[in-house]
Protein backbone atom coordinates (compact mmCIF):
# COMPACT_ATOMS: atom_id res chain seq x y z
CA UNK A 1 0.00 0.00 0.00
CA UNK A 2 1.77 3.89 -1.30
CA UNK A 3 0.49 4.71 2.56
CA UNK A 4 3.40 2.53 4.03
CA UNK A 5 6.14 3.78 1.84
CA UNK A 6 5.40 7.00 2.69
CA UNK A 7 6.01 6.41 6.07
CA UNK A 8 8.81 4.39 5.07
CA UNK A 9 10.97 5.95 2.83
CA UNK A 10 13.12 9.31 2.71
CA UNK A 11 10.44 10.96 0.81
CA UNK A 12 10.97 15.06 -0.23
CA UNK A 13 8.11 17.60 -0.52
CA UNK A 14 9.00 19.72 -2.75
CA UNK A 15 7.19 23.04 -2.39
CA UNK A 16 4.79 23.98 -5.34
CA UNK A 17 4.83 27.68 -5.59
CA UNK A 18 6.52 29.56 -8.66
CA UNK A 19 9.07 32.42 -8.92
CA UNK A 20 8.42 34.23 -12.20
CA UNK A 21 6.45 37.23 -13.34
CA UNK A 22 5.41 40.07 -11.47
CA UNK A 23 1.47 40.84 -11.29
CA UNK A 24 1.81 43.74 -13.45
CA UNK A 25 3.03 41.43 -16.32
CA UNK A 26 0.19 38.83 -15.27
CA UNK A 27 -2.57 41.71 -15.68
CA UNK A 28 -1.33 41.56 -19.15
CA UNK A 29 -2.63 38.06 -20.00
CA UNK A 30 -6.07 37.23 -20.91
CA UNK A 31 -8.09 36.39 -17.93
CA UNK A 32 -9.56 32.35 -18.05
CA UNK A 33 -12.54 31.69 -15.94
CA UNK A 34 -12.53 27.55 -16.81
CA UNK A 35 -11.05 24.96 -14.50
CA UNK A 36 -9.24 22.54 -16.64
CA UNK A 37 -10.12 18.70 -14.86
CA UNK A 38 -7.68 16.07 -15.27
CA UNK A 39 -7.53 12.53 -12.96
CA UNK A 40 -10.55 10.18 -12.30
CA UNK A 41 -13.22 10.27 -15.11
CA UNK A 42 -16.34 11.42 -13.30
CA UNK A 43 -18.47 8.78 -13.65
CA UNK A 44 -16.43 6.78 -11.14
CA UNK A 45 -17.54 9.10 -9.01
CA UNK A 46 -20.41 8.10 -6.39
CA UNK A 47 -22.52 11.26 -6.57
CA UNK A 48 -23.36 13.28 -9.31
CA UNK A 49 -23.70 16.51 -7.02
CA UNK A 50 -19.57 16.11 -5.82
CA UNK A 51 -18.72 15.46 -9.83
CA UNK A 52 -16.61 19.06 -9.73
CA UNK A 53 -16.11 21.81 -7.42
CA UNK A 54 -19.28 24.63 -8.02
CA UNK A 55 -18.25 27.74 -9.70
CA UNK A 56 -19.04 29.30 -6.21
CA UNK A 57 -16.59 27.06 -4.37
CA UNK A 58 -13.76 28.07 -7.44
CA UNK A 59 -14.13 31.88 -6.74
CA UNK A 60 -12.76 31.22 -3.89
CA UNK A 61 -9.64 30.07 -4.74
CA UNK A 62 -7.22 32.74 -5.82
CA UNK A 63 -3.68 33.47 -7.47
CA UNK A 64 -1.48 35.00 -5.17
CA UNK A 65 1.67 37.06 -6.06
CA UNK A 66 4.85 38.86 -4.20
CA UNK A 67 6.97 41.64 -4.90
CA UNK A 68 9.91 38.74 -4.71
CA UNK A 69 8.26 36.86 -8.16
CA UNK A 70 6.50 34.21 -6.33
CA UNK A 71 3.49 32.86 -7.61
CA UNK A 72 1.10 30.72 -6.19
CA UNK A 73 -2.54 30.40 -4.73
CA UNK A 74 -4.49 31.15 -1.90
CA UNK A 75 -8.06 29.97 -0.11
CA UNK A 76 -10.75 32.91 0.85
CA UNK A 77 -11.68 30.94 4.34
CA UNK A 78 -13.33 34.43 5.93
CA UNK A 79 -14.58 37.34 5.04
CA UNK A 80 -11.28 39.17 3.37
CA UNK A 81 -9.24 36.51 4.44
CA UNK A 82 -7.57 34.72 2.67
CA UNK A 83 -5.19 31.37 3.43
CA UNK A 84 -2.10 30.70 1.98
CA UNK A 85 1.08 28.44 2.45
CA UNK A 86 4.36 30.54 4.51
CA UNK A 87 6.84 29.99 2.17
CA UNK A 88 5.07 31.19 -0.79
CA UNK A 89 5.13 34.80 0.81
CA UNK A 90 8.85 34.34 2.33
CA UNK A 91 11.07 36.94 1.31
CA UNK A 92 8.13 39.09 0.18
CA UNK A 93 7.89 42.81 0.86
CA UNK A 94 4.65 43.26 -0.94
CA UNK A 95 1.86 41.17 -1.12
CA UNK A 96 -0.75 40.53 -4.15
CA UNK A 97 -4.19 38.96 -4.71
CA UNK A 98 -6.07 38.31 -7.61
CA UNK A 99 -9.72 39.49 -7.01
CA UNK A 100 -11.74 39.49 -10.28
CA UNK A 101 -9.10 40.49 -12.91
CA UNK A 102 -7.18 42.59 -10.87
CA UNK A 103 -4.34 42.18 -8.39
CA UNK A 104 -5.05 43.71 -4.89
CA UNK A 105 -2.77 44.70 -2.40
CA UNK A 106 -2.90 42.42 0.82
CA UNK A 107 -1.61 43.17 4.23
CA UNK A 108 0.51 39.55 5.71
CA UNK A 109 -1.24 39.66 8.66
CA UNK A 110 0.50 36.37 10.42
CA UNK A 111 2.84 33.61 9.14
CA UNK A 112 3.32 30.36 10.85
CA UNK A 113 6.70 28.82 8.65
CA UNK A 114 6.47 25.82 10.95
CA UNK A 115 3.36 24.58 9.68
CA UNK A 116 3.80 26.35 6.50
CA UNK A 117 0.64 28.77 6.95
CA UNK A 118 -0.06 32.20 6.60
CA UNK A 119 -3.25 34.74 6.33
CA UNK A 120 -2.99 37.33 3.86
CA UNK A 121 -5.96 40.50 5.04
CA UNK A 122 -7.31 41.60 1.54
CA UNK A 123 -11.00 43.12 0.09
CA UNK A 124 -12.77 39.97 -1.37
CA UNK A 125 -15.56 41.25 -2.09
CA UNK A 126 -18.59 38.72 -2.02
CA UNK A 127 -16.38 35.78 -3.03
CA UNK A 128 -18.22 32.94 -0.23
CA UNK A 129 -16.04 31.68 1.55
CA UNK A 130 -14.71 28.11 1.91
CA UNK A 131 -15.85 25.85 5.01
CA UNK A 132 -12.63 24.19 6.80
CA UNK A 133 -13.65 20.91 7.40
CA UNK A 134 -14.35 20.09 11.16
CA UNK A 135 -14.31 16.08 11.05
CA UNK A 136 -11.04 13.87 10.15
CA UNK A 137 -10.82 12.62 6.59
CA UNK A 138 -11.14 8.89 5.61
CA UNK A 139 -8.58 7.02 3.77
CA UNK A 140 -9.50 6.71 -0.07
CA UNK A 141 -12.05 8.95 0.37
CA UNK A 142 -12.41 11.22 -3.20
CA UNK A 143 -10.75 14.46 -3.09
CA UNK A 144 -10.05 17.76 -5.11
CA UNK A 145 -6.64 19.90 -5.92
CA UNK A 146 -7.41 23.30 -7.00
CA UNK A 147 -4.85 25.75 -7.56
CA UNK A 148 -2.93 27.96 -10.42
CA UNK A 149 0.00 25.88 -11.90
CA UNK A 150 2.52 27.89 -12.86
CA UNK A 151 0.55 31.35 -12.76
CA UNK A 152 -1.83 30.36 -15.62
CA UNK A 153 -5.28 28.89 -15.29
CA UNK A 154 -7.04 27.14 -12.74
CA UNK A 155 -6.53 23.70 -12.65
CA UNK A 156 -9.00 21.14 -10.73
CA UNK A 157 -7.15 17.55 -10.26
CA UNK A 158 -9.07 14.52 -8.95
CA UNK A 159 -7.92 11.73 -6.64
CA UNK A 160 -7.96 9.77 -3.50
CA UNK A 161 -6.98 10.69 0.07
CA UNK A 162 -3.84 8.10 0.67
CA UNK A 163 -2.74 8.71 4.14
CA UNK A 164 -2.37 11.29 6.62
CA UNK A 165 0.92 11.48 8.19
CA UNK A 166 2.49 13.88 11.15
CA UNK A 167 -0.34 16.62 10.41
CA UNK A 168 0.12 15.97 6.26
CA UNK A 169 -2.61 14.98 4.12
CA UNK A 170 -1.10 12.56 1.17
CA UNK A 171 -3.39 12.38 -1.97
CA UNK A 172 -3.32 11.10 -5.45
CA UNK A 173 -4.53 14.38 -6.89
CA UNK A 174 -1.96 16.13 -8.67
CA UNK A 175 -0.60 19.53 -8.27
CA UNK A 176 2.34 21.77 -10.14
CA UNK A 177 4.48 24.45 -9.21
CA UNK A 178 2.63 27.54 -8.57
CA UNK A 179 -0.63 25.50 -6.39
CA UNK A 180 1.15 26.33 -2.86
CA UNK A 181 -1.62 27.59 -1.06
CA UNK A 182 -4.54 25.81 -3.21
CA UNK A 183 -7.50 23.93 -1.82
CA UNK A 184 -7.61 20.25 -1.29
CA UNK A 185 -11.21 19.78 -1.36
CA UNK A 186 -13.30 16.92 -0.51
CA UNK A 187 -17.60 16.72 -0.91
CA UNK A 188 -20.25 15.42 0.91
CA UNK A 189 -23.91 15.57 -0.66
CA UNK A 190 -22.62 18.57 -3.00
CA UNK A 191 -21.68 20.54 0.23
CA UNK A 192 -17.73 21.52 -0.67
CA UNK A 193 -15.21 22.19 2.21
CA UNK A 194 -11.31 22.55 2.35
CA UNK A 195 -9.62 19.24 3.99
CA UNK A 196 -6.60 20.72 3.31
CA UNK A 197 -3.96 23.20 2.05
CA UNK A 198 -1.39 22.41 -1.20
CA UNK A 199 1.67 22.65 0.10
CA UNK A 200 3.72 20.25 -2.22
CA UNK A 201 3.88 16.92 -4.19
CA UNK A 202 6.34 14.33 -3.03
CA UNK A 203 9.86 13.85 -4.64
CA UNK A 204 12.51 11.09 -4.33
CA UNK A 205 16.02 12.07 -4.11
CA UNK A 206 18.21 10.46 -7.69
CA UNK A 207 21.71 11.22 -6.86
CA UNK A 208 21.69 14.89 -6.72
CA UNK A 209 18.55 15.90 -7.71
CA UNK A 210 15.13 14.94 -7.14
CA UNK A 211 11.99 13.41 -8.81
CA UNK A 212 8.52 14.26 -8.95
CA UNK A 213 6.28 11.43 -7.80
CA UNK A 214 3.29 11.64 -10.76
CA UNK A 215 -0.10 11.64 -8.96
CA UNK A 216 1.29 12.48 -5.55
CA UNK A 217 0.14 15.71 -3.72
CA UNK A 218 1.40 16.50 0.13
CA UNK A 219 -1.03 19.14 2.11
CA UNK A 220 -1.65 20.58 5.42
CA UNK A 221 -4.55 19.20 7.04
CA UNK A 222 -7.42 21.00 8.69
CA UNK A 223 -6.89 20.09 11.75
CA UNK A 224 -3.96 21.60 11.87
CA UNK A 225 -5.09 25.07 9.77
CA UNK A 226 -7.90 25.00 12.67
CA UNK A 227 -5.27 25.07 15.33
CA UNK A 228 -3.22 27.83 13.68
CA UNK A 229 -6.48 30.07 13.16
CA UNK A 230 -6.85 29.80 16.86
CA UNK A 231 -3.92 30.31 18.26
CA UNK A 232 -3.02 33.63 15.90
CA UNK A 233 -6.13 35.20 16.65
Amino acid sequence: MFSAQIKRSALAVVVACLAMSTPAALAERPSESYASVRGFDREQLSLTACATPDAKTLQAILPIATDHGSQATGVVYDENRVLTAAHAVSGGGQFFVKVGDTYRVADLVVVDEARDLAVLAVNTQSIRPIHIAGFDPVEFQAVWAVGYPRAQAMMTSVGVLQDQHEGALHSSASIDSGQSGGGLLSCTNGAWEMLGMLRGFGAYLNGDHYVKIKNHSVSVAASTIHQFLRNSY
